[in-house]
Parts: structure tokens; sequence; C-alpha cells
């Protein structure tokens, strides 16, 4: 197992007339490979289950593991941790800092002691792997720069890293519908191809719906429900209930099964689900 937390619970303000309880009680596994979807309303807990996963939180009590190591152990390289579990967090484009493209991608890897040839790979990789052109783009100012390639450029810094596990909370935030197709396909593209571990905090029902191995589902500091995206959202009444809904393709499958038809549930793309209703039309069975 790739990550891990056992018993994990997080206060914010402890002690104070304004503690809150994030996380209580939170025992999950990450495989190495998987890809992991966390959903939930605002304010769930899943911002700060995700920032557990590479030290930048400490637990008020439990366990995070990383390849069965507890990361709060003595002597424990978080530093380390951190470019093997790279988080990526909401408006990522807004951390760019540098006056071109190729010193930002770099910063990561240089702090990781490289330089020279092996780092100019480095950013050359992260770039092409994010879909931009290395002698296009190295020597632009990110400034310059629409909002969907910064957003690029950040993730390039992170993969330059060659991280094993990557976190994205809400990447798409913002984005116009292209953009947001755009970066998805290429987080896709990162876990097929790749063989990244990928763990991603999202409201959007649909992208999760289509991407994901497994999903956890929050409501107040706790998992409700996790399985499959089949298994997660047959439970439509109970995801109404915390605030959450099924993808409106999912829905209409959901429907056309209450009204008697004899039709699979568990599809997610229009695709699949216009397949799925042809099949109906024409008699087949499909389930």
């Amino acid at each position: 197992m790739l990550i891990e937390t056992r018993n994990l619970s997080y206060v914010y303000m402890p002690g104070t007339p304004f503690q809150v309880e994030a996380l209580k009680d939170i025992t999950i596994g990450i495989e190495k490979g998987s890809f992991v979807g966390i959903i939930g309303e605002t304010g769930s807990g899943k911002s700060t289950l995700v920032q557990h996963f590479n030290g930048l939180l400490k637990p008020t009590s439990g366990e995070v593991l990383v390849d069965g190591k507890n990361i709060w152990s003595q002597n424990y390289d978080l530093r380390a941790l951190r470019s093997r579990i790279a988080l990526l967090f909401q408006f990522p484009e807004h951390q760019l800092f540098e006056e071109t493209v190729f010193k930002d991608v770099a910063f990561g890897p240089r702090n990781l002691g490289l330089e020279g040839e092996e780092l100019a790979l480095r950013v050359r990789m992260g770039l092409e792997l994010m879909g931009l052109n290395y002698e296009a783009y190295r020597n632009r100012s990110p400034f310059t720069l629409s909002g969907g390639e910064k957003r690029r450029v950040a993730l390039a810094g992170i993969l330059a890293m060659q991280p094993e596990a990557i976190i994205l909370d809400e990447p798409t935030a913002g984005m116009d519908p292209l953009g947001r197709r755009n970066l998805l396909q290429l987080i896709e593209r990162l876990h097929r191809e790749e063989n990244l571990t990928i763990i991603l905090v999202t409201h959007n029902m649909e992208e999760i719906a289509r991407l994901a191995d497994r999903l956890l589902v929050f409501f107040r500091g706790e998992i409700v429900l996790q399985g499959t995206p089949g298994d997660v959202f047959a439970s439509a009444e109970q995801l109404r209930q915390i605030g959450l809904d099924v993808p409106p393709l999912t829905q209409l499958l959901q429907e056309l099964r209450r009204r008697g038809k004899n039709i699979c549930t568990d599809h997610f793309t229009a695709e699949d689900v216009a397949a799925e209703i042809l099949c109906l039309l024409r008699g087949e069975d499909r389930l």
C-alpha cells in the first residue's frame, strides 16, 4: 500500500472557542497506480485529509504511513516524501513566481540537487507531458500565459520532480469547459501511460465518475461512502442527503431503471450511456 491512514483525526485550533474537528478516525489505504477520487461538500474534510498525505499537516491523533512507514516517526525525511507525494493546490497558477517558464518548472528539481543537462531534461519532460512544447515555452514569462497554460506549467513543475503520486485539489476550478476538458485528459493520460497514482479532490460528479477507480465520500469529517463510482452513485438518495448528487447521465439511467427498464446504470460517459440506451431501444439485454 502506497499511502495509509490509521485512525487519523485532526482538530483545528484545539482548546480554543474556534475548535473544529475536521477529521474523525479515518482509516484508508491508497494503492500504488490507483486513481482515487475524494468528494464531499465544502468543509467536509477533503483538503485537510490530503494535506496529511505528504506531511503538510500533522495528525492530532492516529497515523499516516507511506510504504508502511509512519511519516512522523523519528528521522523520517519529510522533504524526500514531498518529492514522492506531490500536492497541487487549488489555483496553482498563483504560485508561479519566476521570470521564465524554465525557471519555474526547474524550481522543484533544482531543490532536489539537479543541475545542468539533467535539470534541463527534467524541465523538458515536465512540459511535454503537459502538452507544452519545450522550445516554444521555456523562455516565456509565465505571467504572459493563459490561465490554462499557467495551470499546466504549475503541474509540469510537479511532474519534473518525478513523483510517484500526485494529489490534485480542485484542479479545474475556475476554468472554462474546454480548458477543463483538456486538463482532465492530460491527467487521465498521466495515470494511464505513466502509471502515476492520482488522488483527485473535486466537487464535479461527472469528472470523477468518469476518471476514478475508487471514490471516498466525506461528510463532516467522516467517510460515509466508498467504493467504485458505480457502487457510490447507486446510493443516490444518501448522496442527496449530504448535499451531493449523481451525474446527470447516471440519473437518466437510474430513472429508466426505476421505470422498469432492463438497463445497466453503471455508465458515466455520454458514449457509454448512448450505447446503453440504443441497446434498450433495440431490445438487447445489457445486464
